[in-house]
């Protein structure tokens, strides 16, 4: 291990409580990534179709019918909420805390703390009602 992880392990040791703070570069650096291979490999048809680049813009395009649009959005739920997270991120993050008083904030709506054994009561997730929100407005456009 480099000395700043070790100081860092150190620090959290010695510590009583510990908050986190998390966005979407945590879940990147487990391995969701919205671009390249891993959206090639299960977005292929619809970047044939429609010439999307990413999984992010490709979420706000304004599909033809509901069912072009909940394919799209139920394959995109399915592998970014439900299928296995790439690599071990956050299991080490929680091998860190797991025996301390943790809090977690975190934009990420793809449940990866709760997903890797972070007790739900002790996780924040802003902007859970405003994707709700968003979703829903965009139901009601089409």
């Amino acid at each position: 291990m480099s000395d700043d992880i070790l100081k860092v392990k150190e620090l959290i040791d010695k510590t009583d409580a510990i908050v986190i703070g998390a966005g979407s570069g945590l879940s990147t650096a487990a391995g969701y990534t919205y671009s390249g291979s891993r959206f090639y490999k299960y977005f292929e048809d619809f970047i044939f179709k429609y010439n999307f680049i990413d999984m992010y813009t490709a979420g706000f395009y304004n599909f033809q019918s509901p069912e072009e649009y909940w394919a799209y959005w139920s394959r995109y739920i399915f592998i970014n909420r439900y299928m296995d997270i790439p690599n071990n991120t956050y299991i080490n993050l929680f091998d860190l805390v797991k025996n301390k008083n943790y809090f977690v904030i975190t934009t990420n709506v793809d449940h990866s703390f709760q997903r890797r054994f972070f007790i739900l009561r002790e996780i924040m997730v802003y902007f859970n009602v405003l994707l709700l929100v968003i979703i829903k407005l965009m139901i009601m456009k089409n």
